[in-house]
């Protein structure tokens, strides 16, 4: 099969395991899945709506090894971190975090919100590089605009369009509105590792469909047709990129290659020496 010439279809379909739903908050987790580590770079991918100013990570916690990625569709937060970086996020804004050799973040809701927060892991010659931060807002985000579809580019290229966050490795991250029976057709990388996460609604890729709240993985190809399944608009996230390098291991915040850098990356955490954030660690 030569990928230059395909269209991509659907390899696999992911249910999103259900994390919170308390009333006040419901987050689905659509990766790590079982059986599945990764869609190119991603290691973690969590979707979430809120209908109060309670947060997931309000608290100071800590992070090593990763990229974290941060996208609001509704509401704002306050981001304070241990390297001194202060930053406002609204609807439709994104936000890069290199936690590399570890941070300390936190995110304080000015209300409720509806978004997206993403892990990709470091390249392991990156695993200890030194943390900084960026934020990307609305109006900085390039779209494509069709007739009943929208795509959002926020890393990567998607139809020649390249988003303004930079990772480590080639990753595509995109937000992809399509209205109800609208479909459309997108050029990407024939050889990178792609998925689909479904926010809301129904969206048909080849002859198969993805529901609200699986992430599809997708065979290799130079295109990609999406369309709204049914009378129901739809919403999703186009992640992927190059595969994640060597060994993925988790130690809950922490991702790592090999065990003996998670042991230090827990320890550099409670020795401080990832910065401290009102007294973490103490």
């Amino acid at each position: 099969m030569n990928a230059a010439t395909e269209t991509r279809r659907i390899a696999a379909r992911l249910p999103a395991q259900r994390v919170i739903d308390d009333g006040a908050m419901r987050l689905f987790r659509g990766l790590p899945a079982p059986g599945r580590d990764s869609v190119g770079p991603f290691v973690f991918v969590d979707h979430y709506r809120s209908t109060s100013a309670r947060g997931i990570g309000d608290r100071p916690h800590p992070h090593a090894g990763i990229e974290v990625l941060s996208y609001l569709l509704e509401g704002g937060v306050e981001h304070r971190d241990s390297m001194g970086f202060r930053d406002r996020l609204g609807a439709g804004d994104a936000q890069w975090i290199r936690a590399g050799r570890g941070i300390l973040h936190a995110e304080q809701p000015q209300g409720g919100r509806h978004g997206l927060q993403l892990w990709t892991s470091l390249p392991p010659a990156e695993k200890l590089a030194e943390p900084t931060y960026r934020s990307f807002r609305a109006a900085d985000i390039p779209e494509i605009r069709r007739p009943g579809a929208q795509v959002r580019v926020i890393a990567g290229s998607v139809e020649g369009i390249a988003g303004p966050m930079v990772l480590a490795t080639p990753t595509v991250f995109a937000h992809v509105e399509l209205a109800a029976g609208a479909s459309t057709t997108l050029a990407v990388d024939a050889d990178q590792e792609l998925g689909l996460y479904v926010l809301a609604g129904g969206v048909k890729i080849g002859d198969g469909t993805v529901g609200t709240g699986e992430l599809a993985v997708l065979t290799p190809g130079a295109s990609m047709t999406l369309a709204a399944d049914g009378a129901q608009a739809a919403t999703a996230a186009l992640i992927g990129g190059r595969p994640a390098e060597g060994p993925i291991l988790f130690a809950g915040p922490f991702v790592m290659d090999t065990p003996e850098r998670l042991v230090q990356a827990r320890q550099d955490y409670l020795a401080g020496r990832m910065g401290r954030l009102e007294g973490v660690p103490f």
